[in-house]
């Protein structure tokens, strides 16, 4: 009988579909409607400076490496020793699954899972992956104000009103994505304040059916993202260096568009230096990033004539270097990353025992067990050990904002006030009637989950 299909499997099918589709639409409207063909696409190749185009392919291992080394140095700080060939599984496997699906929502999981399977428990890989989204976002609003900065009349250059609104909406999206990490660390009242009124009101136009349900969610992310504060604050240069090798991603990868262009021999034809093809393509990266779609694909194609058109290229020519630089940083990407990731997912499920392999979780949610204890006990011991029984706690969904993980061993439960009150931090408790617990009042003052454990463990003490 042959085996079914997991559901990550067929939800992968699908996506992968979904993009075909959307990439066969994107292509035809592009070669139909703009005259364009594969001979022209070869023809511009052709009288390509070889060198540049290996500057572009440089970028693309940039693109890969730099968030490799950005996750190498987060889970090295937690004590796990992995190999570097493992940092870059976990940033090729972000990269692919980002590829594939909508928001690049698949990425952050996908990265989590690989860390497990290698014996990172659920919060360091949670915490990893939760500081890379973090430094990644502020290295992406940077990368697009710097091409502000430098060429600030170049958007008003840009010709169709469309493009300029997918433009503003990009940074829009991303600085309030930003303000919202920031307040989730370090104003956690606010974020439940403002999430709990948009709850009732969406409750109120019957846009929302179960409020107490959202209110659970929004409680449970706001506290993992705040468990990230103490680390923070205990280890400032770690996001120093997460944010600047992030930063050297995010330029690897504009750079591909500009190495691409300088290729061409009838570049020299234009009176555009290398500083403004990276600003024009620091524009097309904060456009397309306001779409949903995977890579941006169809958003990406029709910022980069609209954006690149300002430059006095002729239309055919733009098209060329498009398809060109697009293939290189999308759909190359796409296949090295992929097949990496598929290599190594082999390779490590032959070392994993069959009897454990059952207990590796199929889905991860990167926000499990993310306490900043437990996290923060791993860096001051060195953590790194393989527990496979955390990684099968987390797959049964047992473990939380307290996770009863203190470096692989269980906290004793069999304390009552212990227990009730961690039921009462991972949101077990009643629901709040207005959005905002009880626990997280004054949140940004209140004690940490196991801090509260510990001190009703002392007034027990005290009392006996």
């Amino acid at each position: 009988m042959a085996k079914k299909l997991s559901k990550r499997a067929k939800k992968q099918i699908l996506n992968i579909a979904f993009l075909a589709v959307l990439i066969g639409i994107t292509m035809t409207v592009v070669f139909v409607s703009q005259d364009i063909n594969l001979h022209d696409i070869g023809a511009f190749l052709y009288d390509c400076n070889p060198w540049y185009i290996v500057g572009a392919f440089g970028g693309l291992l940039g693109f890969i490496i730099f968030e490799a080394v950005s996750l190498h140095i987060i889970a090295h700080t937690l004590g796990h020793k992995s190999k570097f060939a493992s940092s870059v599984a976990y940033s090729t496997s972000d990269l692919y699954y980002s590829s594939i699906t909508p928001s690049a929502s698949g990425g952050q999981p996908a990265t989590a899972y690989y860390m497990m399977r290698d014996g990172m428990s659920g919060g360091a890989a949670g915490f990893s992956v939760l500081f890379n989204i973090i430094a990644y976002t502020v290295a992406t609003v940077l990368v697009g104000l710097f091409g502000v900065a430098v060429c600030p009349n170049m958007f008003g250059q840009i010709g169709h009103w469309f493009a300029k609104t997918l433009i503003i909406l990009g940074f829009v999206i991303q600085l309030l994505l930003l303000a919202l990490l920031l307040l989730c660390l370090f104003r956690a009242r606010v974020i439940m304040r403002i999430g709990g009124w948009g709850i009732s009101l969406l409750t109120k136009m019957h846009i929302i059916k179960k409020p107490d349900k959202w209110r659970g969610k929004l409680e449970t992310v706001v506290t993992k993202y705040r468990s990230c504060r103490k680390i923070i604050k205990k280890h400032p240069m770690l996001f120093v260096n997460a944010l600047l090798f992030n930063i050297a991603q995010r330029v690897s990868q504009t750079l591909i568009p500009c190495f691409v262009i300088m290729a061409s021999p009838r570049s020299a034809e234009f009176s555009v230096n290398f500083l403004e093809l990276f600003c024009m393509q620091a524009y097309v990266l904060i456009g397309y990033n306001s779409i949903p779609l995977p890579g941006g694909t169809g958003a990406y194609e029709y910022l980069y004539p609209n954006v690149f058109g300002i430059g006095g290229y002729d239309m055919k020519f733009i098209l060329s270097a498009m398809m060109v630089s697009r293939a290189i940083s999308y759909y190359i990407c796409m296949i090295v990353t992929g097949l990496y990731t598929l290599v190594y997912h082999a390779i490590g499920l032959k070392n994993v025992p069959k009897d454990e392999q059952a207990k590796i979780p199929d889905g991860v949610d990167i926000y499990s067990a993310l306490s900043s204890d437990a996290v923060l006990n791993e860096i001051d011991n060195g953590g790194g050990e393989r527990i496979m029984e955390n990684m099968s706690e987390i797959s049964n969904g047992s473990d939380g904002a307290c996770s009863v993980m203190r470096s692989g061993q269980a906290v004793d439960e069999s304390d009552a006030g212990t227990s009730e009150n961690n039921n009462a931090c991972n949101g077990d408790g009643p629901e709040p009637d207005d959005g905002c617990s009880e626990m997280l009042r004054d949140m940004d003052d209140t004690p940490s989950c196991g801090e509260q454990n510990k001190i009703i463990r002392e007034k027990k003490n005290d009392r006996r």
